[in-house]
């Protein structure tokens, strides 16, 4: 492995899981680094590079896991159809949410942890908040994307040529934004005002409710690939995005729904993934040939680090500037951030 360009960057553990790792999350304590891999391992690390449990969680490829935000129980989506629910501290089996002959890819928990959704193919699969599963099978094509807004009262689900929103209750879904593409990502803003969607086509469209009108429908092209990544500022009509080997920022007026955009360059190999610090004081970027970047507020590289492979997932650690890192080659790092001196 590389050493870390910057003496910021502190490299506090790294671990070999064996097959390529898919996603990874951390409980909302940040006690817990979660893990899933390319063969069916669920994996949970403590922070001090403790394993907690390692089980085989499903029988292909781990898709998603997804901690609810209690920090009870994990929700994990794999490539065998399963959506299945286990104990956060334990990984003691909760429950089986669905079984599906289409690999099951996405997950969102609702705010107050009381509603999961989930999707394999064009179904979608909601677990209520008196534990009760429903399907439903109404989307145009495959189900690319699915986030719950932040007050938890609507489901947007991502598919081919649009987005639909799912209000609770009535779950009659509303399509909310058309394009002619395919759907690859989807986030809503901290506020609930303004969702966005990344097409396969290298577009970027917005949804934005400004004050006292009717939502606008935003669009951004010259993107020379799909927008694969996409991550909003936790305080700010502020998005990252990427789909090619520039990170892109685009700032939004809420008042007015101008727009503008900053590239930022460093990388140069497609982008895999991005995210923000949950301060938004930092901003992670990675990309196919395993450099690792990090932007600080004023869109400057505070620091970067090049670890070989393929980066395949990022998640920073709640509370704290310390950034979890996944590989194609199976290796699990933990990096602990600081100012530079």
């Amino acid at each position: 492995m590389a050493a870390p360009v910057a003496n910021s960057a502190e490299l506090a553990w790294a671990t070999a899981l064996g097959e390529s790792i898919t996603t990874i999350a951390w409980l909302p304590s940040g006690d817990l680094l979660l893990s899933g891999t390319a063969d069916g391992e669920l994996c949970a690390y403590q922070t001090d590079a403790e394993w907690k449990y390692r089980i085989q969680a499903h029988q292909r490829g781990i898709t998603r896991v997804s901690p609810d935000p209690t920090g009870k129980c994990v929700a994990t989506s794999g490539e065998d159809g399963g959506l299945m629910l286990w104990q956060a501290d334990t990984g003691e089996p909760q429950e089986t949410l669905a079984r599906d002959h289409d690999w099951a890819e996405h997950l969102s928990w609702s705010s107050d942890g009381k509603m999961l959704a989930g999707a394999a193919g064009s179904r979608l699969y909601l677990r209520d908040r008196q534990g009760h599963t429903s399907e439903w099978d109404g989307h145009p094509g495959s189900v690319a994307a699915l986030a719950w807004a932040p007050k938890g009262r609507q489901l947007a689900s991502a598919t081919n040529k649009g987005v639909y929103l799912w209000n609770l209750g009535s779950w009659q879904p509303t399509q909310v934004l058309s394009f002619p593409g395919a759907a690859v990502s989807l986030a809503w803003s901290h506020n609930g005002r303004a969702l966005a969607a990344g097409t396969q086509d290298g577009f970027l469209y917005i949804r934005l409710q400004l004050p006292g009108s009717s939502p606008r429908q935003l669009s951004m092209s010259g993107y020379p690939g799909k927008v694969t990544a996409l991550s909003w500022h936790p305080k700010r009509l502020r998005i990252a995005t990427c789909g090619g080997s520039d990170v892109v920022l685009w700032e939004l007026d809420a008042k007015k729904g101008n727009r503008s955009a900053t590239p930022l360059r460093r990388h140069s190999h497609t982008l895999t993934t991005l995210a923000y610090s949950h301060d938004g004081s930092l901003l992670a970027s990675a990309d196919r040939h395993g450099r690792v970047c990090i932007w600080d507020a004023q869109s400057q590289v505070a620091f970067e680090m090049e670890l070989g492979h393929e980066i395949t997932a990022l998640a920073w650690q709640p509370g704290a500037k310390r950034l979890a890192v996944g590989s194609v080659d199976g290796m699990l790092r933990l990096f602990i951030l600081g100012e530079k001196s």
